[in-house]
């Protein structure tokens, strides 16, 4: 069961990214479950997205010597067929989201995940549909990126081993001595020293107590020395915001507090933005669809 759960864990934060594309209007040839301005998605639709996200997850769990019944009970227990649902709806509205306010992909980016994922000579059609799908996905973490917020500082320091090393460098600085080129010389942290020992932005939790609080209360461009386990540092904090938006879904899913920021701050985003779509009228579900109707994707037997 570790394989459904971990799916429902995804739906979470990740996302299940839907392969649905909707169709028109007039082109409907199953019953309606929701519209999105002018498309529409069909019950087929949703029974389809059900069966991508855990049909493997059902048959690997049968495999392993689960019965249906207790594959059954899992799903109905974590709502799973309306988590899916619900997916599919964010999904929709995020990339609608994306649409209006010029959210695009990053060509070499797709091109690179295309490469990494595919041989060379891939079947052309098959290049295409990962292309769509992989550019659906990257849209909509970046529009989840730009709408999840933390307080964050960014800071620069210099990590010596002792006192007076410390002194000694605040010193140099004070007298007019360049921070770059005293990170990169002297730092101890060799991966920030190559930036000029640039810790870039940074949320809150991140680092170790003594550090944080300096970072988020010192004076800005005022070097001062701040003592933590990993010795002692020369910290300059050069620019502080509150509520900053991450830069990307990969900078925000390696933080530490990933989740909590996404739960804070993009969650009750994302729920007005559904509400104020439900009220204009843009999206619509079809009155008495329940997902939870519809079928759990066993494998088919012989």
């Amino acid at each position: 069961m570790r394989r459904l759960l971990w799916l429902f864990a995804l739906l979470v934060l990740a996302g299940c990214q839907s392969a649905v594309q909707g169709q028109q209007w007039e082109t409907v040839d199953s019953p309606v479950a929701f519209r999105l301005g002018t498309q529409v998605f069909t019950v087929a639709d949703v029974n389809a997205e059900i069966k991508r996200a855990i049909g493997d997850g059902v048959a690997n769990a049968l495999a392993s010597g689960q019965t249906r019944e207790q594959v059954e009970q899992i799903v109905v227990e974590n709502d799973l067929r309306r988590q899916i649902f619900e997916q599919m709806i964010q999904n929709e509205l995020l990339l609608q989201y994306a649409r209006q306010h010029g959210i695009g992909i990053d060509p070499a980016a797709l091109d690179a995940e295309i490469a990494a994922r595919l041989p060379a000579d891939a079947d052309p059609a098959e290049v295409q549909d990962l292309r769509n799908v992989l550019a659906r996905e990257q849209i909509v973490f970046a529009v989840i990126a730009r709408n999840t917020r933390a307080d964050m500082a960014r800071a620069r320091h210099i990590l010596v081993a002792d006192e007076a090393t410390a002194q000694a460098t605040l010193a140099e600085l004070q007298a007019g001595a360049d921070f770059a080129t005293l990170a990169a010389q002297r730092s101890q942290d060799t991966g920030s020293a190559a930036n000029g020992g640039d810790l870039g932005w940074t949320p809150r939790g991140e680092f170790v107590p003594q550090f944080e609080e300096a970072i988020f209360s010192l004076p800005l461009n005022t070097p001062q020395i701040v003592q933590t386990d990993f010795g002692f540092h020369i910290v300059e904090v050069l620019e502080r915001e509150s509520q900053r938006p991450f830069s990307s879904f990969d900078d925000l899913r390696t933080r530490r507090n990933a989740s909590q920021f996404y739960q804070e701050t993009f969650v009750p985003w994302y729920e007005e933005l559904r509400r104020q779509a439900e009220l204009s009228g843009e999206l619509q579900i079809a009155a008495g669809f329940d997902p939870n109707t519809l079928p759990i994707p066993f494998p088919e037997t012989p």
